[in-house]
């Protein structure tokens, strides 16, 4: 609606105008299925004659993106590290997309500036250094808990007595979405985490997350859910396994545990409001 006042040719400016029409809302749609971006309507209609100060009105301010912070200050200080994959799909007709943001982030080379902040994390490490903390997270929800393994490193050579941690990570290929694979092996032969990878298209049968979970329901009951269990549970990452997350673990107080259903989610609401 914005742009067909600035078309110079008549049938461009009469095409603009009735793709805001009902009549054309299929053709509209089709141009959202296709990825089409305010450069795409500027470069397929060539008579548009913009005044520099009408960009801004007429193109919207760029949402924020929230990345996780994948490092430790204090291990790493004076740096924050993300993790970032670059996204992209295929678009209506077969053409790659990709993502705005993680395209930039990509590209950026040392000494590039951009405009960041940085936002109160609804994650916190346990104050309690000893206590067991569990971490499942899935593609870039491995971000914070590369940054609390790092922590725990830190205050281990600080001369600190630091608890377990386990981690439950998940993928499709360990070859193309194992991050920083040789620094979670090192910290794993260091005995400060116990990495417990799910790879779903590694093999014929598929793993996941949940899988993993279960295969440590004695460790999780001991430190999670008998009585007196001081262990902390993370989850990090698409919200798609959370279910079958709780799932599993409800199954472990269930079976490890002797807990009726109704005992166990009452359990699960506990740690969730602790």
């Amino acid at each position: 609606k914005k742009l067909f006042p600035y078309a110079q040719d008549i049938q461009e400016k009469v095409a603009i105008a009735e793709l805001t029409l009902d009549r054309k809302t299929d053709d509209f749609q089709d141009r959202q299925a296709r990825a089409a971006t305010f450069a795409d309507y500027l470069t397929e209609f060539k008579s548009l004659r913009i005044p520099v100060d009408k960009y801004v009105d007429l193109v919207p301010t760029i949402k924020q993106r929230v990345y996780s912070i994948c490092s430790s200050s204090d291990y790493r200080p004076g740096k924050c590290q993300l993790l970032v994959v670059r996204e992209d799909w295929q678009a209506k007709g077969g053409e790659t997309k990709y993502g705005l943001c993680s395209s930039f982030l990509t590209f950026i080379r040392p000494g590039t500036f951009c405009v960041a902040h940085s936002t109160h994390s609804v994650m916190q490490m346990p104050e309690d250094k000893t206590a067991h903390i569990f971490m499942a997270g899935l593609g870039t929800g491995l971000a914070p808990f590369r940054a609390y393994i790092e922590q725990r490193k830190f205050e281990k050579t600080q001369g600190h007595k630091v608890g377990p941690m386990t981690l439950f990570f998940g993928g499709r290929y360990s070859k193309a979405e194992y991050y920083y694979r040789d620094e979670f092996e090192q910290f794993e032969a260091e005995g400060l985490v116990k990495c417990c990878n799910a790879w779903s298209r590694d093999q014929k049968q598929k793993i996941y997350v949940q899988h993993k979970i279960l295969e440590e329901a004695d460790s999780i009951w001991s430190e999670l859910g008998r009585e007196g269990s001081e262990g902390y549970f993370f989850l990090c990452g698409s919200k798609q396994p959370e279910k079958d997350v709780f799932a599993a673990l409800l199954n472990i107080f269930e079976t490890k545990g002797g807990m009726t259903n109704e005992r166990a989610l009452k359990k699960m609401d506990s740690l969730q409001s602790a």
